[in-house]
């Protein structure tokens, strides 16, 4: 996953060499003018995949490749002047939180999320939880030509999570599922980007815990990755 995710790096650096030319869009944008003011809504104008910085409550067993994939769905834009452009819109995100090999991610029976070690079985393929949020990100947006640099923060709506695990035994292999797992419904973030021609890098910083306290691990995220659609 590591290289996976410098090639798709390696990728944008080629293809903002090559094609920095053309802007990157995803659909037409629909203009309203009213005033001196233009409001834009644009359907599915940017996506994103990132990585997970190891945080420092999880450094023993996040020795794994953590990532975050996130598509706008739809965002409403005001644009005061022809150069900054105010932003509100409606993300989908998916995040996977992987462990290293000698820990497992698991559940109770009242739903509480845990991390134990897994010196009981003879190996694990994978074990990661995974957490679907939907988000409201409001930002301001700064363009000079095809460059453009975004900042903002957004509040996001966190579904239950799903823990997915597969360990080897004396056997064979066994896959182990939980869902509905209790996360902190309502959270918040910070993020910054800036690209050109619609290619670019973010970073996101999410300061509040995943999950409520003794229903799960304490742990906030810093993420770094690449970003396309940006830019107006």
């Amino acid at each position: 996953m590591k290289k996976f995710f410098v090639s798709i790096i390696a990728l944008l650096a080629v293809s903002f060499g090559l094609s920095a030319q053309q802007q990157v869009k995803f659909s037409e944008d629909i203009n309203v003018s009213y005033g001196n003011k233009v409001f834009v809504v644009r359907p599915v104008s940017y996506l994103g995949y990132g990585y997970h910085l190891k945080s420092q409550d999880m450094r023993d067993e996040q020795n794994a490749f953590n990532s975050e994939f996130f598509v706008n769905i739809m965002e409403l834009a005001v644009r005061p002047a022809s150069w900054m452009s105010i932003n509100l819109g409606v993300d989908y995100d998916l995040d996977q939180y992987r462990l290293d090999k000698n820990h497992l991610w698991g559940a109770e029976d009242n739903g509480s999320v845990w991390i134990r070690s897994s010196e009981n079985y003879k190996g694990v393929k994978y074990s990661r939880l995974n957490v679907h949020t939907f988000s409201i990100p409001l930002s301001l947006e700064f363009a000079a030509g095809k460059a453009a640099f975004r900042l903002g923060a957004a509040g996001e709506y966190n579904l239950p999570a799903t823990v997915k695990n597969k360990v080897v035994t004396d056997e064979g292999t066994s896959k182990y599922k939980a869902k509905g797992l209790p996360t902190k419904s309502l959270n918040y973030s910070f993020f910054g980007a800036i690209s050109y021609g619609g290619l670019g890098v973010y970073v996101r910083y999410r300061p509040v815990y995943q999950f409520e306290e003794k229903k799960g691990p304490q742990f906030t995220t810093l993420t770094i990755g690449a970003v396309l659609g940006l830019g107006f």
